[in-house]
């Protein structure tokens, strides 16, 4: 693409349009904007288009999440709907995270063990002053009361530290829920279900759990429109070198989908 020319995004077939939302609202971190749904479904709103499906995870019994359902609808998708799961994670037992939590686990051992060590050097310290005034030390003194008063601070302090540091573990090893709600398995089935019904399918998620589908459809000829967002798109893709796979940044779009408050 030339420098200064205007990109455009070329719909020159039938096109099934497939957006996985959970991985389209998570986008927005990373964006700093926020994709419209109602600029999403007019900018899609084409002939040549011939469905428009949002794959939405349901709260059940959350009045906004309901709400959103009905907008969606409104606007002209195709709604596939799935109630979120959430699933207890212990991150002690996790894979990605166990390494993480056995070194922060013996960072916590090491300056809990430290913490006590400077105790009982204070406690020395306190019997250091008083060897060293002998009998004739006198604890009422405004300064040596100010010491001792000082020594008992940072020993109430070096404490509660120890106390901190034990729940804190003991929260680390509860489980901790996680919101489910995956796709792959509905959209890759609507995708082969509707295989005669179009020639591209353009598909809102940089997820590398579609990258079998990809390859699937490739080789069964279908043009294959991956819309991503920096950050948010499977490493997998790089290794097809088709001509009918297309990655699309998100951020060539902005224009045209960008939510305005």
């Amino acid at each position: 693409m030339n420098k200064g020319k205007k990109f455009k995004l070329k719909i020159s077939n039938k096109s099934l349009l497939l957006i996985d939302w959970a991985n389209v609202y998570g986008w927005k971190k990373n964006l700093n904007w926020e994709v419209c749904p109602q600029k999403l479904f007019y900018f899609f709103n084409r002939p040549k288009v011939v469905e428009k499906t949002f794959y939405y995870g349901e709260e059940k019994g959350q009045i906004k999440s309901e709400m959103f359902i009905s907008e969606i609808e409104k606007i002209g998708f195709n709604v596939s709907p799935k109630e979120v799961k959430w699933v207890p994670v212990s991150l002690e037992k996790q894979y990605h995270f166990r390494e993480i939590v056995d070194n922060l686990f013996h960072f916590l051992n090491i300056t809990k063990i430290k913490n006590s060590e400077i105790s009982n050097s204070l406690y020395e310290l306190i019997s250091k002053i008083k060897k060293i005034g002998g009998e004739d030390i006198n604890i009422n003194n405004k300064e040596v009361k100010e010491v001792f008063e000082s020594i008992e601070i940072i020993d109430n302090v070096l404490k509660k530290l120890n106390i901190d540091i034990s729940n804190l573990k003991d929260m680390l090893k509860k489980d901790v829920l996680r919101r489910k709600c995956d796709f792959d398995v509905e959209i890759t089935k609507d995708a082969l279900n509707l295989i005669n019904e179009y020639e591209t399918l353009i598909l809102f998620s940089g997820d590398g759990d579609y990258f079998s589908l990809t390859e699937y459809l490739i080789k069964k000829g279908k043009k294959v429109i991956l819309v991503f967002a920096p950050g948010h798109k499977g490493k997998e893709y790089n290794k097809i070198k088709d001509s009918l796979f297309f990655a699309c940044s998100v951020n060539k779009l902005k224009k045209h989908l960008e939510r305005k408050n």
